[in-house]
C-alpha cells in the first residue's frame, strides 16, 4: 500500500488534504499500536524467562495438539511466511487463552502477566490492551462487506445471533473480499472494533467443516462461556494447522454436456488447402466465425443458447488447433473435421491438460501485456463470463451429488450448498479483479434465477 502524501487528499473521503484530516489521528494511532506491540513483547519475554518449561509444553500440547513427528517436521518447514504467521498466533494464544501448570495448578498466563508479580515495564495503555486481548474470544467470522480504504463488515459464524459488526481494518480491505472466512479475535479500541492482529484464514470449505465441529461440540456444553470459549478455540486453531499442513486433493471437474472428466484437449492438424478448408466450414449451419478469428462449432439449447463443442483456431502457416474440454469430445470432433474434410488435413497429436494440474496453473499465469486497450480486453472477458456462467447453472457438480444448481436448487438439502457454491463465484470474481483491475462481474442474475437470497 502506498503512503499516503501530506498533502494528498485523505482517503476517508472527506475531500480534505491528509494534514488537515487524519494525519494527527493516524500517527496517535500509530503510536498507541507500538505501545501494544512493545506490550506483547514485553509479556511473552517475561513468560519465557519466568516459565520457559510450562510455556513450552503447552504450546506443544494445546497449541499444536502434542504433533508426531511427522507433523512436527512439516511445522519445521514451513515457508517464512506461515512460520511467521504461527508465530504470531501462538503468542496471542499465549497472552489471552494459554493456562500454564505452576506446581500442579493450571493458571492463566494473563493473570500471571498482570498480577502483582508481573513485569514492571508495561505503560498503562500496554496493560490495557493486554486486557482486552484476553477479554475477547477468538471466533469465526464471514466478510459480509469490504468498505476500501476504511474497514469491513463482519458476521459471527459461531455466534450467528449476533449482528454484524463494522471493524476500522484499513489495511484488510485490499486483501480481504465478500465471503472470505477467518478465525480472528476482534478487540475494541478507542471508539470501534479491531482485528487484534492473530488470524486463522481458511478456505471456506474448511470454514464451514470448521463451524459445524464447534456447533456440534457445543450442543454438550451450553451454559459454560469458560468452556464454549476453549472448545471454539481449540477447533479453530486445529483446523487452521491442519489447513496449513495438510496439501488436499482439488475436486474433480465434470463437463456438462458430457458429464465427462473435464480434461482440456487440443488436437493439432496439418491444413493443405486453406481456402477449401474454410469454404467447407462455411458450408456447416453449426459453425461459425473466420480465419482470422477462429471457429466454433455448437450446439443450440432450448432456450436458444448456445454451448461449444470444439474450438479451432489457425495456426500459421498450416497448423490447426482444436480444443475440446474433453478427450470424448475432441474424438467427436476428429471423426466430423475428418469427414467432412479429409482430403485437406492432416491429424498429427493430441495433448490433454488436467485443469487441476501445474501445468494448466502455469498456463494461466499472466502474460505480456498484450497490443489489445485495457476496456477491449475487459470487454472480451465479460462476454466471456457471460457466456460462461449462462451455462455453468447447467453442469452437473460433484458438490451437488452430481445434479446441476438447475436441478439442485429444487432439492431443500442440497439449497445450502447451492448458497455456497454462488459466495465461491463472488470470490473468485473479487480475487480476479484484484489481479487484472477493472469492475468485478456481477453474477447477481445467478442468484435470481436460481430463486435463493444472497
Amino acid at each position: 500500500m502506498n503512503k499516503i502524501g501530506r498533502n494528498d487528499l485523505c482517503p476517508c473521503g472527506s475531500g480534505q488534504k491528509y494534514k488537515k484530516c487524519c494525519l494527527t489521528k493516524d500517527d496517535l494511532s500509530a503510536s498507541r499500536r507500538r505501545e501494544e506491540e512493545q506490550a506483547i513483547q514485553t509479556a511473552l519475554s517475561w513468560l519465557e524467562e519466568r516459565y520457559p518449561e510450562e510455556v513450552g509444553a503447552v504450546v506443544h500440547y494445546d497449541f499444536m495438539d502434542e504433533p508426531d513427528e511427522e507433523r512436527a517436521e512439516a511445522i519445521d518447514e514451513l515457508p517464512p511466511r506461515l512460520e511467521q504467521a504461527v508465530s504470531v498466533n501462538i503468542g496471542e494464544w499465549l497472552l489471552a487463552d494459554a493456562e500454564l501448570d505452576i506446581n500442579g495448578k493450571d493458571i492463566k498466563a494473563h493473570d500471571l502477566i498482570l498480577g502483582k508479580d508481573g513485569p514492571l515495564l508495561l505503560t498503562a495503555h500496554g496493560r490495557e490492551w493486554l486486557q482486552e486481548l484476553a477479554k475477547r474470544p477468538l471466533s469465526l467470522y464471514e466478510v459480509r462487506e469490504v468498505i476500501k480504504g476504511k474497514g469491513l463488515i463482519l458476521a459471527d459464524l459461531v455466534h450467528p445471533d449476533h449482528p454484524p459488526v463494522e471493524i476500522r481494518e484499513r489495511a484488510a480491505t485490499n486483501f480481504l473480499a465478500v465471503w472470505d472466512t477467518f478465525g480472528a479475535r476482534l478487540v475494541w479500541k478507542d471508539d470501534s472494533f479491531v482485528m487484534s492482529g492473530a488470524v486463522y484464514p481458511m478456505e471456506r470449505e474448511t470454514a464451514l467443516d470448521c463451524l459445524e465441529e464447534i456447533k456440534s461440540e457445543l450442543e454438550h456444553e451450553e451454559g459454560d462461556p469458560a468452556l464454549e470459549r476453549y472448545i471454539s478455540t481449540s477447533i479453530i486453531i486445529d483446523y487452521w494447522l491442519d489447513s496449513i499442513l495438510e496439501t488436499k486433493p482439488l475436486p474433480e471437474l465434470v463437463d456438462a454436456s458430457t458429464g465427462d472428466k473435464l480434461l482440456l484437449t487440443t488436437d493439432h492438424y496439418r491444413v493443405t488447402d486453406w481456402n477449401e478448408f474454410e469454404r467447407i466450414l462455411e458450408t456447416q449451419d453449426d459453425v461459425d466465425g473466420d480465419r482470422d478469428e477462429g471457429w466454433n462449432r455448437f450446439v443450440e439449447l432450448e432456450d436458444g443458447r448456445r454451448r461449444s463443442r470444439a474450438s479451432m483456431v489457425v495456426k500459421e502457416p498450416d497448423g490447426l488447433e482444436v480444443f475440446c474440454r474433453t478427450p470424448q469430445l475432441a474424438d467427436e470432433a476428429r471423426a466430423w473435421l475428418e469427414s467432412i474434410a479429409g482430403s485437406v488435413i492432416r491429424y498429427k497429436i493430441r495433448e490433454v491438460v488436467d485443469p487441476r494440474s501445474e501445468k494448466a496453473r502455469d498456463a494461466a499465469k499472466p502474460l505480456p501485456e498484450p497490443d489489445i486497450p485495457k476496456d477491449v480486453q475487459r470487454q472480451i472477458i465479460h462476454q466471456y463470463l457471460a457466456k460462461h456462467y449462462e451455462t455453468w447453472i447447467e453442469i452437473p457438480l460433484p458438490a451437488l451429488k452430481g445434479k446441476s444448481p438447475l436441478e439442485a436448487v429444487k432439492d431443500k438439502k442440497l439449497r445450502p450448498a447451492i448458497i455456497e457454491l454462488l459466495k465461491s463465484i463472488d470470490q473468485l470474481e473479487a480475487r480476479r479483479i484484484e489481479q487484472t483491475g477493472g469492475e468485478p462481474f456481477d453474477v447477481t442474475f445467478l442468484w435470481k434465477r436460481l430463486g435463493v437470497e444472497r
